[in-house]
């Protein structure tokens, strides 16, 4: 009996510093992934407000996913205008793996349907994404072009009311 306590007393102890050890690692994990993006904890409040847009869409066995995540103007370089980080992350629809390298543009079109030229969103870490100025109230279309590790392109559609 008294064996039996000593041994769960030194899992006990054992346990709790193992969890400690984990809690401390991830506190401090959390602090280099949030200092390489934009180097400020504003960034990933506006992560939380992060806005998922309609249409996730499947086209030729590719799953594409977008959200819209409202930038912060603090966090921005001085004469940089985006209001807004639009994300797309796309799935291989038979396997379920994330697909992130490849060419990927998006045409914005604003809510007086003029078309913009093509702007080439980066790979960024599971994503592809740019940011985007969304300056007036309306429907904002987005047309997104992807050629992605297989070869063939894709086109996606989604869009968003800015009140």
């Amino acid at each position: 009996m008294k064996h039996a306590k000593i041994t769960w007393t030194m899992a006990l102890i054992a346990g709790g510093i193992f969890l400690a050890t984990a809690s401390l690692a991830m506190e401090h994990q959390s602090g280099h992934e949030t200092a390489g993006n934009h180097g400020d904890m504003q960034q990933m409040q506006g992560m939380q407000e992060m806005k998922p847009l309609p249409g996730v869409q499947e086209v030729d066995g590719v799953k594409a996913m977008f959200h819209l995540v409202p930038i912060d103007p603090k966090v921005l370089p001085e004469g940089h205008e985006a209001t807004h980080h639009l994300m797309v992350m796309f799935n291989d629809t038979r396997t379920g793996k994330s697909i992130d390298s490849g060419t990927v543009a998006v045409k914005i079109t604003d809510p007086e349907q003029v078309i913009g030229k093509p702007v080439k969103m980066m790979g960024m870490q599971g994503h592809f994404g740019v940011d985007v100025n969304l300056d007036r109230p309306g429907v904002w279309h987005f047309r997104i072009a992807a050629k992605l590790a297989d070869g063939k392109v894709r086109q996606f559609h989604t869009h968003t009311v800015k009140k």
